[in-house]
């Protein structure tokens, strides 16, 4: 009877450790904001009207990845992720970035 009990412990633990995966608790963390950029960087800048990208964060805290834009068009922002790598990404207008002149 014992051995009855040690395999129902083991399908209880094997259980719980499935459904912690199911709900996205990976136990590996995740990459570092500032790797993530640097793999993703070129391509978001070779999107049309992106002139900027940077590590930023959200209201909370929470860290994320600002994707500068020339001007609001929809075609450039239907091109941009929402989500890389598990870092949330948001899009603001800056404008023409031009580098200053001396003075």
């Amino acid at each position: 009877m014992r051995k009855v009990g040690v395999l129902v412990l083991l399908g209880v633990s094997t259980f719980v450790g499935s459904l912690a995966i199911a709900q996205n608790e990976s136990p590996v963390p995740r990459r570092d904001i500032n790797a993530v950029l640097a793999a993703h960087d070129k391509a978001l800048l070779a999107i049309p009207g992106v002139v900027g990208v940077y590590v930023g964060t959200l209201d909370d805290g929470t860290p994320c990845l600002k994707v500068m834009l020339a001007e609001k068009n929809s075609e450039s922002e239907g091109k941009i992720p929402s989500m890389i790598d598990g870092y949330p990404v948001l899009t603001e207008v800056t404008g023409e970035i031009r580098p200053q002149k001396d003075r």
